[in-house]
């Protein structure tokens, strides 16, 4: 009796020979690859006791309100005194970075007012504070 072989609708494909292919070329590229060694030197570091200006960096945040009040580090300054205060600040630390949060209903010339300022006291690293869409306070 013979049996009947009933044919596919489609085409087979053998996956034995893919699988072998597809592994020689992974060994092939991982012998042929070369990992580069990091070079590093090792070098013992000073100690001291002392805490240098380099060590005190910190971030700065001037605050502008709706009304036009400036606020450096939650502490008020008149308008007038912003870029004395920021130069005096500078002379004491060494800013990183100095985040300007501006109310959203506060003059746009007041937070230009604030970056001129502190680009003029010497702070380069400015960021401008905002919220996210959706985010709740």
């Amino acid at each position: 009796m013979r049996r009947k072989r009933f044919k596919r609708k489609g085409v087979d494909i053998p996956f034995t020979p893919l699988i072998d292919i597809v592994f020689l070329l992974l060994i092939y590229f991982l012998l042929t690859s070369h990992f580069v060694e990091q070079q590093t030197l090792k070098v013992k570091l000073p100690e001291t006791s002392l805490h240098g200006r380099a060590l005190q960096q910190e971030i700065l945040t001037i605050t502008i309100t709706k009304e036009g009040e400036f606020f450096i580090n939650q502490r008020k300054v008149p308008t007038f005194h912003l870029k004395e205060e920021l130069k005096k600040i500078t002379k004491e630390k060494v800013i990183s970075q100095v985040h300007l949060e501006a109310d959203r209903e506060a003059k746009v010339q007041w937070l230009i007012k604030a970056m001129e300022a502190a680009k003029e006291a010497g702070l380069k690293n400015i960021l401008v504070k905002t919220l996210r869409k959706g985010a709740k306070l």
